[in-house]
């Protein structure tokens, strides 16, 4: 990728710094995440919807999760029809 002379005004730059951090947190909580919400799911029987719920992800995430981990869900994900289906 091609460098260019631009430099940040100091308020942009605390902006990018603090974005910066926030994805290598996200990161550095991405294993230690999953690995609890497994056992949770698990051995204290919460619901993709519960995890979902706490985390502000998507419960997609935690089905793949689950299903990825044979852990067997309480009832399986909602199909709906689009439109489209008629």
């Amino acid at each position: 990728m091609a460098r260019s002379s631009y430099t940040p005004t100091e308020d942009a730059a605390a902006l990018f710094r603090q974005k910066k951090a926030l994805l290598e947190a996200e990161e550095e909580l991405k294993e230690p995440l999953r690995a609890m919400a497994i056992r949770e799911m698990r051995e204290a029987g919460a619901t993709v919807g519960d995890l979902a719920r706490l985390t502000g992800m998507s419960d997609e995430y935690f089905r793949r999760l689950a299903r990825a981990a044979g852990i067997k869900l309480r009832r399986p994900p909602v199909v709906r029809k689009s439109e489209a289906d008629g």
